[in-house]
């Protein structure tokens, strides 16, 4: 029998006493991919927050799997005053990440989502759709069990959102579990 991941049982999220979520129950299996669909400000990004831990809730229960990893694309990412392949190898050695697997990784990413010529750029410097693809590579470093995507393709091109596609596929290929919201069809699809 096929035992849930994460397991959520009528939950609840108010914030300063407005209804956001309300009465959520959903089953994640491993290897799920989710596409979360709405109206903005209807509680997606919430929900996805509260699946990993970064926001509480007002009631109910999320039941999580033992030793989950979790990686994290938020909709918007801090620009920090460090340049940007900096930024990345601190994630790199948070996540204990071998040199050799760490710069083989990062090449590829590099490359992949044309990240080459901005990685000793400031990441306050960087525009929108640059800082979500720093976010990418920061996601994609490590094999998640759950890959959370928050309107990952805002601010990108369309040679980058065709990259990106690719690289969650192979993922979803590979076991990883993808939970992501969003407004594109295509990206739903």
């Amino acid at each position: 029998m096929n035992i849930p991941i994460i397991k959520i049982k009528n939950l609840v999220k108010k914030y300063d006493n407005r209804l956001i979520l309300d009465d959520v129950s959903l089953d994640i299996m491993k290897g799920d991919s989710i596409a979360l669909t709405g109206h903005n400000g209807m509680g997606k990004s919430t929900l996805i927050k509260i699946l990993c831990g970064l926001t509480s809730i007002t009631s109910g229960e999320v039941i999580r799997g033992k030793n989950l990893k979790f990686n994290y694309i938020p909709e918007n990412f801090s620009p920090l005053n460090i340049k940007a392949g900096e930024y990345i190898k601190l994630i790199g050695e948070i996540e204990g990440i071998s040199k050799d697997d760490f710069v083989k990784k990062t090449n590829y990413l590099y490359k992949e989502l044309n990240l080459e010529n901005m990685i000793n750029t400031s990441m306050k410097n960087l525009s929108k759709g640059t800082l979500q693809k720093v976010s990418v590579v920061q996601a994609l470093l490590s094999k998640p069990d759950i890959l959370l995507l928050d309107e990952p393709l805002s601010g990108q091109d369309s040679d980058s959102q065709k990259t990106f596609i690719r690289m969650v596929r192979e993922l979803i290929k590979d076991g990883v579990t993808v939970i992501m919201s969003c407004h594109e069809l295509f990206l739903i699809d």
